[in-house]
């Protein structure tokens, strides 16, 4: 039987922090762009049951905001070797990556839902036209 390492317990924590903001953009886009209301009313009495009501409360829209990039830290200090080396003469900076495939795969999911965090902040918030 395999035992959870550290780093893969640092990865499942990363992706569950990660979750809620890609089911949020799940239940969103079936409710408000296809229709589809049942995983949102799914969702509602525990949501309800938090003692949030009309709409989410900061408790979760903090874990929505913050998740995937607390998550995105997590992985990347996994995958991220960092080198200094002081001389006479010379500095050395070196950063290699490491070929660990979950967390990079953690890591991509994290920033793409920042990005569609961002798209999203940017096109409600933007008086461009």
């Amino acid at each position: 039987m395999k035992q959870i390492t550290k780093q893969n317990g640092i990865t499942i924590i990363s992706l569950l922090l990660a979750l809620p903001t890609a089911y949020f953009f799940a239940i969103a886009i079936l409710k408000y762009e296809l229709g589809v209301d049942r995983p949102f009313d799914a969702i509602a009495p525990l949501l309800e049951s938090w003692g949030i009501k009309e709409t989410l409360g900061w408790n979760i829209n903090l874990l929505i905001l913050f998740g995937p990039f607390l998550a995105f830290l997590l992985t990347i200090f996994q995958l991220l070797g960092i080198r200094l080396q002081f001389t006479q003469n010379h500095f050395l900076f070196q950063i290699t990556v490491r070929k660990k495939w979950l967390p990079l795969l953690v890591a991509g999911f994290s920033i793409s839902l920042l990005a569609i965090l961002f798209i999203y902040l940017f096109g409600e918030n933007c008086n461009c036209f």
